[in-house]
Formats: C-alpha cells, sequence, structure tokens
C-alpha cells in the first residue's frame, strides 16, 4: 500500500513538473516573437519570474538551460528599461553564465554589459564585453550584428587609445556596405577616431556625413555633441556651437548630453548679459545633472558586479562538485552495503566459504598495503626531485636578476627577451609558449615571475603602457588560464615543474 502511494506522488511530481516547464517554455516562446517579430520587449515581469522560480533548478539548468538564459535576459532588459540598473545587471550574469545555445542572444547579453560599463566610464571592461559579443554575433552569421559589434570595439580601442588597432577594424567595417544607420554610425565612429586625435578638421567631416544617414533627429544627438565640444575645445569658435546645442536640448532625452548643452547657453547667456535666460537655463542644467547623478549611481552600483563576473565567472561551482561527489560517493557505499548484505547472507551458514572470503579479503588488503607502500616512496622520489628543480629554478632566477635588476628596455619585445634569459629559463620559456596567451601577455608573465616586487604602476611604465590596461592585461591572462588573479604568481612558478 505505501509503495503505491509513493509511485503515485512521484507521478503526481513529474507531471506538475512537467506542466510548469511546459508554462516556462510558451512564455519564453512569446518574449521571443515580440522581441524577433515586433522589436518589442515582453513587459509581464510577473510571467518572467515565474519562469524562472519553474526552471532555476538543478533539474532546470541541466535540461532547460537555454530557456532559463533568455527568461534571465528578457527579465534584465525590463530591468534596464525600468532604471534598475544592478538588478539588469544580476539577470544578465546569470544569462551569460547559463551560455544560451543562440549566439545571437549570448552577443545581445554581452552588448548589453558592455553598455552598462561605458555608462560608468569603464572603457577598458566594456571593450571585453563587446569582444565577446563580437565573437558571438560572428559565430552567428548575422552580418548586421557583427558590423555593429566592429563599430562597439572601435570606438572603445579609440576611448582607450588604441589606435592601430581601432584602425584595422574600420578597415573591416567599411567592407560592410547595409542599411543607413549603420553607414551614419560608420561615419560617426570615423569621426570620434579623429576627434579623440585632435584631427578636428577631419572629424567634423565624418560627423557632418553621418549626420546625412540617420532617420530622425533623436539619433543624431550624439554628432550634435561631439561637434559642439569640437568647436569648444578644438576650433574655440563659440557661436558655431550654440546651433547644437539648441538641437540637442529640443531632440534628446539623454540628460548628460542635455548637461553639456545647457552649460554651452549659460555661457552664451552670460556674453549677452541675458539674466532670464541665464536663470533658465541653470535650473534646466541643475535638473539634468540631477537626473545624470542618479543614473550614473545605478551604473556605478552595477559595474562592480560585471567585473567581479569576468574575474570568477563560476563562484559556487566547487559547492555543485561537493554536492555531485557526496551523491556518488553515498550511492556507492550504498550499493556497497547491499552488495556486502546478500553476499553475507547466502553464505551465513557456510564457514569454510567465510574464511575463504576473510583469507581473500586479508590479501587484497596486504596488496592495498603493499601497494601504498610503493606509492609514498614514489612521492617520496618524486618530491626530491621537485626539490631539487626548484631550488635550481630559483637560483636561475637569482642569476638573471643579478644580471638585470630591472626589465631592459628592449624587453618588450618579447623575442629580444626570451634571447636574453633563455640561457637560464629555456624550458620555462618553452612551457609558457605552449600557453594560449598574446607576447604582451607572456611578457607580463615573465616580470611577475622575475619581479615579484613591481607594483602595477611601475610594470606599466616598463611595458610603456597604462596602469588600467595592466589591470586588463592579468585578467586576461587569469581567465584564459582559468585561475584566480592571486593564483598567477604560484601558477607561474609551477611552470618550472612542466616545464
Amino acid at each position: 500500500m505505501h509503495a503505491w502511494r509513493i509511485i503515485y506522488a512521484l507521478c503526481f511530481l513529474i507531471t506538475f513538473t512537467s506542466c510548469r516547464y511546459h508554462e516556462a517554455k510558451e512564455i519564453i516562446t512569446t518574449a521571443d516573437s515580440l522581441d524577433q517579430v515586433e522589436h518589442m520587449a515582453y513587459s509581464d515581469t510577473t510571467a518572467l519570474s515565474e519562469a524562472i522560480r519553474s526552471l532555476d533548478n538543478p533539474f532546470g539548468r541541466l535540461f532547460m538551460r537555454s530557456t532559463l538564459g533568455k527568461a534571465y535576459y528578457y527579465m534584465g532588459r525590463n530591468y534596464s528599461l525600468s532604471n534598475q540598473i544592478p538588478n539588469a545587471a544580476d539577470c544578465y550574469i546569470e544569462a551569460d553564465r547559463l551560455q544560451i545555445d543562440d549566439p545571437i542572444c549570448r552577443g545581445r547579453i554581452n552588448s548589453n554589459m558592455g553598455y552598462i560599463c561605458t555608462q560608468n566610464n569603464n572603457d577598458s571592461l566594456a571593450l571585453i564585453f563587446y569582444e565577446r559579443a563580437s565573437k558571438d554575433f560572428k559565430e552567428s552569421g548575422n552580418e548586421w550584428r557583427y558590423a555593429q559589434s566592429l563599430l562597439d570595439r572601435i570606438e572603445f580601442n579609440v576611448k582607450l587609445h588604441h589606435y592601430i588597432v581601432a584602425d584595422s577594424l574600420l578597415q573591416i567595417a567599411q567592407t560592410y556596405p547595409l542599411d543607413s544607420a549603420y553607414r551614419a554610425r560608420y561615419y560617426e565612429t570615423r569621426g570620434l577616431y579623429h576627434y579623440e586625435q585632435q584631427q578636428y578638421d577631419s572629424a567634423l567631416v565624418y560627423f557632418n556625413q553621418g549626420l546625412d544617414y540617420w532617420q530622425n533627429e533623436e539619433d543624431k544627438c550624439f554628432s550634435y555633441l561631439k561637434i559642439m565640444q569640437l568647436y569648444y575645445f578644438g576650433k574655440k569658435d563659440f557661436q558655431m556651437l550654440i546651433p547644437f546645442a539648441n538641437l540637442i536640448i529640443a531632440y534628446s532625452n539623454n540628460p548628460n548630453y542635455l548637461a553639456n548643452a545647457y552649460y554651452c547657453l549659460l555661457l552664451d547667456a552670460k556674453e549677452k548679459n541675458d539674466v532670464d535666460m541665464l536663470s533658465q537655463y541653470t535650473h534646466a542644467r541643475t535638473d539634468a545633472l540631477k537626473l545624470l547623478r542618479i543614473n550614473t549611481n545605478q551604473y556605478a552600483e552595477a559595474t562592480p558586479k560585471l567585473m567581479e563576473y569576468l574575474q570568477n565567472p563560476h563562484p559556487l561551482r566547487w559547492v555543485w562538485i561537493t554536492i555531485a561527489g557526496f551523491a556518488l560517493l553515498s550511492s556507492l557505499l550504498f550499493i556497497g552495503i547491499m552488495t556486502y548484505r546478500k553476499h553475507t547472507a547466502e553464505h551465513l551458514n557456510n564457514a569454510t566459504s567465510r574464511l575463504q572470503e576473510t583469507n581473500i579479503l586479508l590479501q587484497a588488503a596486504n596488496e592495498t598495503i603493499d601497494d601504498l607502500s610503493t606509492r609514498m616512496r614514489e612521492k617520496e622520489l618524486a618530491e626530491k626531485i621537485e626539490t631539487k628543480a626548484s631550488y635550481s629554478f630559483n637560483k636561475s632566477i637569482n642569476t638573471i636578476r643579478s644580471e638585470f635588476p630591472a626589465p631592459s628596455n628592449k624587453w618588450n619585445d618579447y623575442h629580444k627577451l626570451k634571447k636574453d634569459i633563455d640561457p637560464w629559463l629555456h624550458n620555462w620559456l618553452c612551457t609558457l609558449d605552449q600557453l594560449n596567451l598574446s607576447d604582451r601577455e607572456k611578457i607580463l608573465c615573465v616580470y611577475t615571475l622575475l619581479y615579484p616586487h613591481l607594483s602595477t604602476a611601475k610594470l606599466a611604465n616598463y611595458m610603456n603602457y597604462q596602469k588600467d590596461g595592466i589591470r586588463v592585461f592579468k585578467s586576461r591572462i587569469v581567465q584564459r588560464l582559468g585561475i584566480k588573479s592571486s593564483q598567477l604568481p604560484t601558477f607561474l612558478q609551477n611552470l618550472s615543474i612542466k616545464g
């Protein structure tokens, strides 16, 4: 009777769970349809929350990973639209962690995370997310989205003064003759490329070319802003920027754009001694700055979450591994106990068989002891070899430090660096070259090994790079190696054993 009750309960549980999974899938199908056909966000947050509750469990994550990931993505979009940016960042992180099957969706998730970093002026972090998005869009085969992602990468390489990279990407982006919106963004990005290098005449030409392709005035406001700043900072022609300031006020809702525009109009009102307009612009700019501060605080709270996610994408993975290991051991123990009881019951009245079984167990135990002793001897021998190798490795490092107390200027060329230290660290360098790292990243690894006392600022100085750039390099290195930032020195030391 009890067995039948258990069976009925299991059947009910399976049926109930299947129904909830089916309902969740229907919700996401509707959201996909709105997104792809009507280009609208699915706004029923109650339904999305219910879908997440139904699927966010071990079975849902295993069997409906993409559906759950999309539920988090669409919930994140709703949070973004309601300016709840930290909550949106949490949803985007969960969606990206689930690695949805659709590469376009993965790319859009990373683009949204890059946008959050952009609003907090964290350009180096934003670039990482936009590069991830570009990789996903390229995998999807969607030329329009991939081309747009190229422009995102160009913009942030320009802001980080990586002009050679930006120029190469511009050459690629130019080969995509897509719609007018893309052409507008292309010219706008090209203008930004020249603006950041203070090539103001060229920048003005490209910004004006882009204005001809935008379909509505609101989309032109970024170009209006840059042209206004160009006249203010570059050409020092104050009267030329006033029309663009008025256009921004007329068509833009962006508080950053408005604050800049009202500032210019304030200066104009002061020059004309127009007290009424001066008061009006002052109040309007104060309102824009207040809204800008509110938005900035939201993005500033969300950005550290994204940075932490990049550094440690799966913080709870060890918990699931522990649980799975415990479950496996428990199952094996249960099977072992049941097998032992059955075996004992069958031979309970057979004394001879029990003695034979005991002898077999004793023999197995002796073999285990012998095997353990052999392993201990092998371990001791391995430890001695490893200690000797470590001593030799450290001696080589000390010799290099005595020869080169500080990094040489020519070491920014990795091949020259290898040539100088190869006599002492040949095997270690061979092992380093097998890792999936760029030459610049390998140089940083060598400096980290040889000069652990150097600060980030000094490393940046020796490598002719920005301080923030060193942190980005280190973040990429540990991400590619699958380790934490604090584990990098130990990892590099251990390469001597592998080498």
